[in-house]
């Protein structure tokens, strides 16, 4: 890197650049000092001295540049150049070979590095470029015979330069090979259409003519072109130009508001660089099509009267596969600030030194377009703090120091809507508001492809929008439509897309295959099969390229990428032109793959184990160790984070036909759905995976969604649609001899006993659960189980059994870590005390289940434990403070969803409103219980809500509340008859022994008191 800028101070940052890119290690700077010290050691030992100099920022190579073989090489070709002009080719033609003699192979073969590599190529087109001009004056000289190797070699190694091709077609014909000479032509058009699409130029076009004439002179015109003149070292001319180089603004520019006065301020305001001796340096950096150059010119337009002495404009081309070098553009400017061609010098470091002192003394506006890296801003930057510098670039160009950057995303829904209008005029607008917007959004807001659709809507003033709207919904047409004229988002896309190295387009492409709105990182090492680092370092890459957008994730986790809708859409058109189907499937399969077993892992956390479920042994892919910490110690949150990405790969694993992956997906998301109350997307993803493991004729799978479904069912307390599923899970798994997932459905199915008030039944499926649970080693349902047992046998008034059972269960629930059964279990046990009258324990029990439940984001559970201790404040008296915590518990259990224990709730509201002689509101909070469980279908919760009921209407003391306490005891009595438990005993006690209020003047006919 010295030696490619000699005797010129190199910055340590532009060596860190040269040799890591944009990415140095930590250690990069020690490298720095200890590679400089290695290299002063080496001169040192061949008596060179000083031959490194430290100067800051930086380190200097001082060394006679004839002492550089680059610059001896520069030397020959301009004595080339002389011999030329003075009419002596054959002494041009030995000075070329000369300098062509100093190479040994590529320049700078085997260093990598962005600089490095736009330096080498700079020698290699030089060198090119002398071999081209040698082999001009050999063929002017006659010697075409011995030049037709040189010239075969020289056109494989270089197949796109014409000038070769010209040479070997000259050389050919000259030696009387014509066919050869006319095939080279063929195999050249061939080469250009087939690489770049292009066709062969004027010269080789009329060399191939003139060789089917036979005309005599075939190459005479070539061979004498002169090359360019050498440049001389004369001074500069002393013209003073005020350049114009702007293009011209937009006349319908849109929103950008906040950017454009930030942009103004910093180029104008009182803080700017001649306050503070800097040069204001704008960045505006943003995806292709986004509106960065437009932005950038509309703003230069509006300052340029702060710039009076003039304005500067380049395109660097950096999203081309060649961008302009600072060599080139310091050219251009030096002729546009009057600097005569003749006078401008052939060093980048000198023509930058006379640049800098042309605009020393003046106060101008350079507008750098489209840069790829700080290499090619550096040397084009101002000394004066009388001049700025606004520059744009895909990239965000963080090493340019002092730098004010503004990110450009795309517009909002509204301006989108402006900007179309603003192209089609208002009233076509106006007229289809709906089909505007939805044309805004289907062109996802991106200005580019709005003014597109804008251009050819009005290039078609018979089309409505709705037409444009219905072919764009369509996303495998949707790029191809977005062309008009010069205008394309395929183009646009294709510019980031061709600056990616390999690896990296592979992953953009494979990204684009995920149906989820946005992914972790961590699933391009999935992708690729490749080392998490790289597989993220390419992702970094796209970020840097403006093609995958990234952002925090939910409560400072790790960050999510996404899809611009549009790159995401020629991502996947170049993922089905560039990669195999099985490619595809199998990246897909990993990543897919990779979701469940960190969804496995998740559960297992929050279960204990691989307790409750159960696994299709589908996962082909093991999270590294880093990434299961992130899962630690709250797995339930983890999960939360990737609830769309879970949802969207059920789906994707039902449209690919990846049943066993698909089902085991489905069930271990359900750990999620079930504890958040995401009863939709439980519903949806079931489906999903029941019709694809149906379709499969996969039994197994198709008894594992069934007892998904049925589980779902019971959430929603909905028992008839449960049996339908599970009854035939159950069959299902009998037949294909699961007893694990047998033992499942048995447990929900005796869950449904109890809903009904079939105790007997209940506690028989349980008791063969259980036996089956022990056997299989699934501890936590073993816990489940046997705290259900004893809420059945609490039922029955059996209570020392029952707290035996609970006491077992919990010491499973703490035995295995799973703190959601544990809290589960507490909750029974606090029951268990309310029962007994041991208010204190229950509360201890209910408080310390409600602690778990809040840690682990558990919402149903603190609707019931929430609820419980509003049983244990009315049992203590404390009325106000139960009334409080109850009405926490009923709008906790209505948000999540929770009818069971809104139900509950609204009872024993009800309840402590009869207490305390509120009748009215008892009746209208019994009420309200009625109608929950009436709706769920649950006779015994019914049946207790209509005994209260009766009992509040009693105390109205009115006929109609007679009336309506006779209604509520005749639909109590009915119920109470299908019921055997003994709380369906206490509540026929509590009926017979209501003693209605008599309430003079009621009518004659008045419904009769139910006695029992």
């Amino acid at each position: 890197m010295l030696a490619l800028e000699p005797n010129r101070v190199i910055s340590v940052d532009r060596l860190l650049d040269a040799i890591w890119d944009d990415e140095p290690p930590s250690t990069a700077r020690v490298q720095i000092h200890i590679c400089v010290s290695g290299l002063r050691r080496t001169f040192s030992a061949l008596g060179l001295t000083d031959v490194i100099s430290t100067r800051p920022p930086g380190y200097m190579l001082n060394i006679p540049v004839e002492n550089i073989d680059a610059h001896q090489f520069e030397e020959f070709i301009a004595q080339s150049y002389s011999l030329v002009e003075a009419g002596k080719p054959q002494e041009a033609v030995t000075a070329l070979q000369s300098a062509l003699g100093l190479w040994y192979g590529a320049a700078l073969d085997g260093l990598q590095g962005r600089i490095i590599r736009g330096g080498a190529l700079q020698l290699q087109e030089r060198r090119l470029a002398a071999v081209e001009e040698w082999l001009r004056l050999e063929l002017s000289l006659g010697h075409h015979a011995n030049l037709i190797g040189d010239l075969t070699v020289l056109v494989r190694d270089h197949p796109l330069r014409e000038r070769l091709y010209a040479h070997l077609m000259i050389a050919l014909y000259r030696s009387g090979r014509q066919a050869e000479a006319l095939e080279t032509y063929r195999m050249a058009r061939a080469t250009l259409v087939e690489e770049l699409g292009i066709e062969p130029g004027d010269e080789l076009r009329r060399l191939e003519q003139a060789i089917l004439r036979g005309d005599g002179d075939v190459g005479d015109e070539a061979v004498a072109e002169q090359p360019p003149a050498a440049p001389r070292d004369t001074p500069m001319a002393a013209v003073q130009v005020i350049p114009r180089q702007l293009p011209a603004a937009i006349g319908d520019f849109t929103g950008r508001t906040g950017a454009f006065a930030d942009i103004v301020d910093v180029l104008t305001g009182p803080d700017g660089g001649e306050a503070s001796g800097t040069v204001p340096t704008i960045v505006i950096s943003g995806r292709g099509g986004v509106g960065k150059t437009t932005l950038a010119v509309q703003v230069a337009h509006d300052v340029r009267e702060h710039f009076p002495d003039g304005q500067l404009f380049a395109d660097l081309r950096g999203g081309s596969g060649r961008p302009a070098s600072a060599l080139e553009i310091l050219e251009r400017f030096l002729r546009g600030l009057g600097v005569d061609g003749s006078a401008i010098p052939d060093t980048l470091d000198e023509r930058a030194e006379i640049y800098r002192s042309r605009l020393g003394e003046r106060r101008m506006l350079v507008l750098l377009d489209d840069v790829m890296s700080e290499s090619q801003v550096t040397p084009l930057l101002p000394g004066s703090s009388g001049c700025a510098v606004v520059v744009t670039s895909r990239t965000r160009l963080t090493g340019l120091p002092g730098a004010r950057r503004i990110e450009l995303g795309v517009l909002e829904s509204g301006r989108a809507v402006i900007l179309l209008e603003r192209i089609l005029g208002e009233q076509r607008v106006r007229d289809e508001p709906e089909q505007a917007a939805a044309l805004a959004e289907l062109c996802g807001h991106l200005p580019l492809a709005v003014r597109i659709a804008g251009a050819k809507l009005a290039s078609r003033p018979h089309w409505q929008l709705s037409r444009l709207a219905d072919r764009l919904r369509d996303e495998n047409r949707r790029l191809d439509e977005l062309e008009h004229g010069d205008l394309g988002i395929r183009a646009s896309i294709e510019v980031s897309y061709q600056g990616l190295p390999g690896p990296a387009k592979r992953l953009l492409r494979l990204l684009s295959l995920l149906e989820t709105p946005d992914f972790p990182g961590w699933v391009g090492a999935c992708l690729l099969d490749e080392d998490p680092a790289e597989a993220e370092d390419l992702l970094e890459a796209l970020v840097d390229a403006q093609l995958v957008d990234a952002g925090a994730g939910p409560a400072k986790s790790a960050p999510r990428y996404r899809f611009h809708d549009l790159i995401r859409t020629f991502a996947r058109d170049r993922a089905l032109a560039e990669d195999s189907a099985a490619d595809r499937g199998a990246s897909l399969r990993r990543a897919l793959s990779a979701w469940l077993a960190l969804a496995k892992e998740a559960h297992r956390r929050e279960y204990g184990g691989d307790y409750t479920i159960l696994h299709s042994g589908e996962t082909r892919w093991s999270p590294p160790p880093a990434l299961l910490e992130r899962l630690s110690p709250h797995p339930m949150n983890w999960l939360d984070g990737e609830r769309a990405a879970l949802v969207a790969g059920v789906r994707q694993s039902a449209q690919l036909g990846f049943d066993e992956l698909c089902w085991d997906l489905a069930l271990a998301a359900e750990t999620l759905f079930e504890a958040r109350s995401y009863f939709d997307d439980w519903r949806s993803t079931t489906e999903l995976a029941l019709g694809v493991v149906r379709r499969k004729a996969n039994p197994r799978g198709v008894a594992a969604m069934l007892y998904s479904l049925g589980s779902l069912r019971i959430f929603q307390l909905e028992p008839d649609a449960a049996l339908e599923a599970l009854e035939p899970a159950l069959r299902l798994f009998k037949e294909q001899n699961e007893p694990h997932g047998w033992a499942l459905v048995l447990r929900n199915l005796a869950y449904v006993d109890s809903l009904r008030g079939d105790t007997k039944q209940a506690i028989r499926r349980y008791g063969e659960a259980l036996e089956v649970f022990q056997l299989v080693g699934d501890r936590t349902s073993e816990a489940h189980v046997l705290s259900n047992l004893a809420r059945s046998l609490l039922d029955g008034g059996e209570y020392a059994e029952a707290e035996t059972y609970l006491e077992r269960a919990l010491k499973i629930s703490r035995d295995v870590g799973s703190r959601r059964s544990e809290a589960q279990v507490l909750y029974r046990l606090g029951e268990s005390a309310l029962r007994q009258g041991q208010i204190d324990r229950a509360g201890g029990s209910f408080t310390l289940a409600l602690r778990i439940v809040r840690d682990g984001a558990d919402h149903i559970g603190e609707a019931y434990m929430l609820y419980g201790l509003g049983q244990v404040y009315v049992r203590e008296g404390r009325h106000d403070q139960a009334h409080m915590i109850l009405e926490q518990s009923l709008a906790l259990a209505v948000r999540v969803g929770e009818r069971l224990v809104e139900g509950r709730v609204r009872h024993e509201l009800g309840e402590l409103a009869l207490a305390r002689g509120r009748f009215e509101e008892a009746v209208a909070r019994l009420g309200q219980a009625v109608e929950v469980f009436r709706s769920l279908r649950l006779p015994p919760f019914e049946a207790r809500a209509l005994v209260g009921l009766a009992e509040a209407s009693d105390g109205l003391a009115s006929a109609e509340g007679a009336h309506a306490a006779e209604e509520a005891a005749r639909a109590a009595w009915a119920l109470l008859a299908g019921l055997d438990s003994v709380e369906a005993d206490g509540l026929r006690d509590r009926l017979a022994l209501r003693q209605p209020v008599v309430v003079p003047g009621t009518p004659a006919g008045a419904p009769p008191r139910t006695t029992g």
